[in-house]
């Protein structure tokens, strides 16, 4: 592990109470999935949603003009997705997966700054965002496989990829599942082993009491949960924001996608195998100083699971991408250059014209 410690220690501020330690796997919980405003409504929800028949609707047709959002059928959802950047570019794509609870939007800034030279996709995970929540199968494994389902429907041999939170597990078993299309990895505050997995999910896996914890405990002060995720969550706390929190909440399916994606939360088996997938790959692993959801200490574990150069944001918790970009935005571009000078781990698949993507 190389450690890039940035932290100025004057300018950051520890803002975490006695009892919010002591409470903190429950609390973690319930801070990570509200996150994305996609929380679980009641008892009565935690069921899928009816499988769309049809191409859902972005809510604004010109947003889905100017900014590359569409949909992709992955087989057995439909999945929001975003792509930008020059579709003629040479360069390495990179692909963006958000966290448990979160949706695409939360990685705005890094695939602003980053799409301009090169093909920059990010996308609602099933479950998650404005994707749908229809049955089968949900957690790691099956959001590893969607990863390269979208990359599929894209016309992307390969990829560099980058994951927050539980995202960055997502992206470890898309790495297990095909290497020879990960080019780099990038990991942001990642869940990706076993001894990370906050009690109450845990607890979750359980029938009867994951369904109770999801149904009553989601309802609890959505304000204070949001705010958790930050350093600073009075600036990323409105009224808006909070209406967003509400209207996912009533989304059909939520309560049974998150439910699902939990009781799959399982790493013991694949962590032992990171260091030998990421060996020859560049990778970073960057982590809120300020992170109360997966403390420092577990950005330490995961970057010496993967051998990875560790770069420390100060001032910043769960979400640096959003909190404080441009360290993440650097920490991915340094990836994304050796990616593009390493070139790719084996002979990369031929795409025609037509089949490349159109952001």
């Amino acid at each position: 592990m190389r450690l890039h410690n940035h932290i100025d220690r004057s300018s950051c501020v520890c803002n975490i109470d006695p009892m919010s330690r002591r409470a903190l796997p429950l609390r973690a919980l319930l801070a990570a999935s509200l996150l994305g405003f996609t929380l679980a409504g009641s008892l009565s929800c935690v069921a899928p949603a009816a499988r769309l028949q049809h191409l859902p609707i972005v809510d604004d047709a010109s947003t889905q003009r100017t900014s590359g959002l569409r949909f992709i059928d992955v087989g057995d959802a439909f999945l929001r997705v975003r792509v930008t950047g020059p579709a003629s570019s040479t360069k390495v794509p990179l692909v963006l997966v958000h966290g448990f609870g979160a949706r695409l939007d939360n990685w705005r800034a890094v695939q602003d700054a980053l799409s301009t030279d090169r093909v920059v996709v990010s996308f609602d995970q099933k479950g998650f965002g404005q994707s749908e929540r229809s049955d089968g199968d949900y957690g790691p494994d099956k959001h590893g496989r969607d990863v390269l389902a979208v990359m599929d429907q894209l016309g992307l041999p390969d990829a560099v990829l980058a994951g927050h939170s539980y995202g960055g597990g997502v992206v470890m078993r898309a790495a297990l599942l095909a290497p020879e299309r990960v080019r780099g990895i990038a990991l942001v505050d990642a869940l990706i082993l076993e001894e990370q997995v906050p009690t109450s999910f845990r607890w979750a896996r359980a029938p009867v009491v994951g369904e109770a914890i999801f149904a009553v405990l989601f309802k609890e002060l959505p304000g204070e949960k949001y705010v958790m995720a930050f350093h600073d969550g009075a600036r990323f706390t409105s009224a808006r924001v909070l209406d967003e929190v509400h209207l996912m909440q009533r989304r059909d399916g939520s309560t049974f996608a998150q439910l699902q994606t939990v009781r799959q939360m399982h790493y013991a088996d694949v962590e032992g195998r990171y260091a030998d997938v990421c060996k020859d790959l560049p990778r970073v692993v960057v982590w809120g100083e300020k992170d109360r959801v997966t403390p420092l200490r577990f950005g330490k574990k995961v970057a010496a699971a993967i051998d990875a150069d560790f770069v420390v944001v100060p001032a910043a918790g769960h979400v640096p991408l959003i909190e404080r970009p441009t360290p993440v935005i650097e920490a991915i571009a340094d990836v994304l250059r050796q990616a593009d000078a390493s070139g790719p781990r084996s002979t990369r698949t031929t795409t025609t014209p037509e089949h490349r993507v159109q952001p």
